[in-house]
């Protein structure tokens, strides 16, 4: 037992030092962008544009280094402070599928087509929800009572915020803690490198290690029936299976990765991985259906849903 533990580790530790380079350049890159606060400043113009709000959503929720459980209290303050349903759900809808991070790590693990596939893939989902949600506002959509109650009024930064779902949880991080007693911005450069490091190797590892059991334990017939096939009845079954699923980019290229060698993984289902693991995060549903009224959140799981799917068929037959 022990030396078949002592195998499963090497193996995982031997994947993980394969997207270490990747890894370590990812994490950089989003640090660089938390600490200059790009995406902060282009956030402030989402409210001001109608339709082009929707592009501007898009652009922010594929390359900003939020997650789906970061963007949804920052969606909801930017909604309170104007910002219409359409470019909400298309930054709720992208920012899961793609960051800087995400996109190294995919192309180290599924080269540069599936790298590429998956970041058109997020701009794709973050345009066709906010179009979507566009035309259905056009069209009479009641867009003027979303939430189920009213929110309390104040900063979500605040640490006595009433509504506990929405607080902010950034004041007791580690790098806002370096900076409030150092005011260094190397210090801080490199504490929110070890925040997002650790964020991204978390789910690298159990992608990794998720992988590597399945490849050692499960039957190859099993796993090639359900990731090789380009059924359609069955692709719809895999993505509603992901729904319950924690699965964020870093996880879903990592297990596509990891099960390469033994099964041929078609461009439908690890579209399915890719797209419908992270856009359905079960936090960020359960989070959605506590405070929004339930039409908007069965509009956003709908819109997750479909979208996997055309994404899915897309690269499929796209990819010949």
């Amino acid at each position: 037992m022990a030396e078949e533990l002592y195998e499963v580790a090497i193996e995982i530790a031997a994947e993980l030092y394969e997207i270490l380079p990747y890894f370590l350049v990812g994490v950089f890159i989003e640090a660089w962008i938390r600490t200059k606060g790009w995406h902060v400043h282009i956030r402030k113009t989402l409210t001001r544009y109608g339709y082009v709000a929707i592009i501007f959503a898009t652009l922010l929720g594929v390359f900003s280094p939020l997650c789906a459980c970061g963007i949804l209290p920052l969606t909801i303050s930017l909604m309170l402070g104007g910002l219409t349903l359409a470019p909400a759900m298309a930054l709720l809808v992208a920012s899961p599928l793609m960051s800087p991070a995400g996109y190294l790590i995919a192309l180290k693990n599924l080269g540069p087509v599936w790298a590429n596939v998956e970041l058109a893939s997020g701009i794709f989902m973050g345009l066709y929800a906010g179009t979507v949600t566009y035309i259905l506002e056009k069209r009479g959509m009641d867009i003027k009572n979303l939430f189920r109650k009213e929110l309390p009024k104040g900063d979500f930064h605040d640490h006595d915020y009433p509504e506990e779902a929405l607080r902010c949880g950034c004041g007791q991080m580690f790098s806002k803690k370096v900076y409030k007693k150092t005011h260094n911005p190397v210090l801080l450069f490199l504490a929110r490198m070890g925040e997002g490091g650790w964020k991204v190797a978390k789910f690298a590892i159990l992608g990794v290690a998720v992988a590597v059991i399945a490849t050692r334990y499960v039957p190859d017939a099993w796993l090639e029936s359900l990731l090789a096939t380009t059924n359609p009845l069955t692709l719809f079954a895999l993505a509603l299976g992901v729904v319950p699923l924690h699965l964020n980019q870093i996880t879903s290229s990592a297990i596509i990765f990891g099960v390469q060698d033994t099964i041929q993984v078609s461009r439908a289902a690890g579209m399915v991985l890719l797209v419908g693991g992270p856009v359905t995060a079960l936090p960020v549903m359960a989070v959605f259906l506590s405070l929004f009224k339930p039409k908007v959140f069965f509009l956003y799981l709908t819109i997750c849903l479909t979208g996997t799917m055309l994404v899915a068929y897309l690269y499929q037959v796209l990819g010949g």
